[in-house]
């Protein structure tokens, strides 16, 4: 009978240990999103180095979808449109293409 008991409290004892883990691997998961969370933000509240680069001869005819800054980062993700072709780019915010 104590082996039962003994084992019974083993299993519950390793249990809440895997809980606490699991816990704690869920806020982690959860700062990480929000680090990583953006932000739709107007084409207009781009830096303006991010502009310039969008200006340049690489994206001549290209339209402006949509614009993000990414909460933690000065990271700038703008969706671009030309005709039925479309593309995601993403700038720092010295207009320097990142990946």
């Amino acid at each position: 009978m104590k082996k039962v008991l003994f084992a019974l409290l083993a299993i519950m004892g390793s249990v809440s240990v895997m809980t606490a883990t699991a816990n704690v691997l869920d806020v982690n998961a959860i700062v990480a999103a929000l680090e990583d969370e953006k932000m739709q933000i107007q084409p207009e509240e781009l830096p303006d180095a991010v502009k310039a680069a969008l200006n340049s001869e690489d994206y001549t005819g290209w339209q402006i979808s949509a614009a993000y800054k990414y909460a933690e980062k000065d990271i700038y993700e703008v969706e671009l449109k030309k005709g039925e072709e479309v593309a995601t780019v993403k700038f720092d915010k010295d207009g320097q293409k990142v990946e």
